[in-house]
């Protein structure tokens, strides 16, 4: 029986992909108008920080993701002073980020619908602590999140099961009444099946394919068929065969109930 969802954040309950386009654009912008810097030096110089940011990080760890440190050595590169536009670049960034953030359809309708049948919601993401909550007020989906477990958290980032197991100790179910829920086949469903959750492939747009190598998820998981959400994210790659793929958060509701059904 599945007791507690857990949700991955970012192309999961919404488009990180739309919202890292609208941060860029702004970037770009201001470097345009503060330093005289056109978009492609920009995003040359961009391209060489985040690499230069993660090396000097050393370790896959929530630092890789940090917009601050990132901006600092962008900064160092282009040779400009830290102050202020360290700070500046960073919350140019987050704002116009959140700004076009919005939730997955059907998202909150879901989980309005999960807490009205008792279960426990939470989050399994990685990414700095901070960014994350407000990522999650922005949507809508905070009040009915019951806990969070970032990278920055755990000091690894998924599919390490540390993050994953943090996860269902703040839960207090056993794994296999978890379900995680995803857009990353290798680190979000393989990490949780590999700490002993349950596991579904946010896929919206998907098809189905040949197992290609690929393992099935978790015994009980409902094959779902294929379908596209009106203003889902952008369509996956092919899901094999044997994974369990939502296709629209406005189906969760209706197959957790049927899984709780068939396993009570």
């Amino acid at each position: 029986m599945i007791k507690t969802i857990i949700f991955d954040i970012d192309n999961t309950m919404y488009s990180f992909r739309t919202g890292n386009q609208a941060g860029m654009a702004a970037l770009c912008a201001y470097a345009e108008e503060q330093f005289g810097i056109t978009e492609g030096e920009f995003l040359d110089t961009f391209k060489k920080g985040k690499k230069l940011a993660e090396d000097r990080v050393g370790a896959d760890t929530a630092a890789i993701h940090n917009r601050l440190i990132r901006m600092q050595v962008i900064l160092e590169l282009m040779g400009k002073p830290l102050f202020p536009h360290a700070l500046n670049l960073y919350h140019c960034y987050w704002d116009a980020l959140l700004a076009s953030a919005r939730p997955e359809p059907g998202l909150l309708e879901a989980m309005e619908a999960l807490k009205a049948a008792g279960l426990t919601l939470g989050v399994g993401t990685d990414m700095t602590a901070y960014i994350q909550y407000k990522k999650l007020e922005r949507l809508g989906a905070a009040p009915y999140i019951d806990f969070i477990t970032t990278s920055e958290e755990v000091g690894a980032e998924k599919p390490n099961p540390r993050l994953f197991l943090e996860c269902v100790r703040k839960a207090g179910v056993p794994a296999g009444e978890c379900l995680f829920i995803g857009d990353s086949l290798a680190k979000d469903v393989r990490g949780a099946m590999d700490a002993g959750l349950q596991a579904f492939l946010y896929a919206p747009g998907s098809a189905r394919e040949g197992t290609d190598g690929e393992t099935a998820l978790a015994a009980g998981a409902l094959a779902l068929a294929p379908a596209v959400a009106a203003g889902a994210l952008a369509p996956a790659p092919a899901v094999p065969s044997g994974v369990t793929a939502l296709t629209s958060f406005y189906d969760l509701p209706g197959l957790v109930r049927d899984m709780n059904a068939a396993n009570p």
